[in-house]
């Protein structure tokens, strides 16, 4: 991870300052915040989380603490326009800075329930080695170039590595997703 965190890259339009009703879909959201905070994968703010719903997707506020996530720490994203970098959202708090890449692949994902993004150098330097998509070039984080970019590696894929910046995890669910990172974590052991 060689950028430097300078918070959202996207304009955000808020259409209600409330969080989200909590539900048992998004308890089980934060539950994957925290195993990936536990397992060292959301280093000093650095992951974020989503969750498809009929409105949009829910996905955790900008440098949340994966450890301590609530309700209170997820913002609805209503809309999202990726080429003119806004969002439109329900929330207390600006929503992730890589909302937009949770929106791409939610877009072009149909399949996708869940969203989870983390970090970890080892698993970016081993990442050809274990045989996973990785994409072609380094992009700035929170941008439409990363989604684009990210986009192309995915394909069909459940698990992406994001050359020089993380990776993200599909799934069904919050728990599909985080049993795809452990599986991906079993592999690099």
């Amino acid at each position: 991870m060689g950028e430097v965190y300078i918070g959202t890259k996207f304009t955000t339009r808020f259409a209600r300052r409330r969080a989200p009703d909590p539900d048992a879909r998004l308890a089980e959201l934060v539950r994957a915040c925290r195993r990936m905070a536990l397992a060292g994968l959301a280093p000093g703010g650095a992951g974020n989380a989503s969750l498809r719903s009929n409105d949009g997707f829910v996905v955790t506020r900008t440098a949340a603490d994966l450890a301590a996530v609530g309700p209170e720490d997820l913002v609805l994203v209503l809309a999202c326009d990726v080429g003119r970098a806004e969002l439109l959202v329900s929330g207390l708090h600006e929503p992730s800075s890589e909302s937009m890449l949770h929106a791409g692949i939610y877009r072009a994902r149909p399949d996708v329930g869940a969203v989870l993004h983390g970090h970890a150098d080892t698993l970016l330097a081993r990442a050809a080695g274990l045989g996973l998509p990785v994409t072609e070039r380094e992009q700035p984080y929170g941008t439409a170039a990363l989604v684009t970019e990210a986009l192309a590696a995915l394909g069909a894929h459940p698990f992406l590595v994001i050359r020089e910046h993380g990776f993200v995890a599909l799934g069904e669910t919050p728990e599909q997703a985080w049993l795809r990172i452990e599986d991906v974590l079993a592999r690099l052991r």
